[in-house]
C-alpha cells in the first residue's frame, strides 16, 4: 500500500494496548499481517454497519416505506458482511458444506 501523506497522532499507553489487541484480533480473523492504518481504518469502516440498537428502535416503530427500504439495504449488507468474515475464518470447509 502506498501512503501519500503521514501523520503521527498522540495515544495513551492504554489506548495503545488495546489498538494491539483488536490488531491481533483482526489479524487472525483476516489471516495476514495488519498495521496501525489498516487497524483503525477496518474500525471505522465497520463501526458504519453495527448499528443493532438502531434497527431495534426502527422494528418497534412504524415508519414510511422509504426508511423500511434502506434498514433492508443496511441488513443485506451486514449479512454479506458476516459471510465474508464466516468464509475467511472457515475457508474451505464453508465452501463445501454449503
Amino acid at each position: 500500500m502506498v501512503y501519500a501523506l503521514s501523520t503521527t497522532i498522540r495515544v495513551s499507553e492504554r489506548t495503545k494496548k488495546m489498538l494491539t489487541k483488536v490488531l491481533i484480533s483482526l489479524e487472525s480473523e483476516l489471516g495476514r499481517r495488519l498495521d496501525f492504518d489498516e487497524v483503525i481504518r477496518i474500525l471505522i469502516e465497520r463501526s458504519g454497519f453495527r448499528k443493532p440498537e438502531l434497527l431495534l428502535r426502527l422494528k418497534e416503530m412504524s415508519v414510511p416505506r422509504e426508511v423500511a427500504e434502506k434498514a433492508h439495504e443496511i441488513l443485506e449488507r451486514e449479512v454479506g458482511f458476516e459471510e465474508e468474515v464466516f468464509e475467511r475464518r472457515y475457508g474451505f470447509r464453508y465452501k463445501r458444506s454449503s
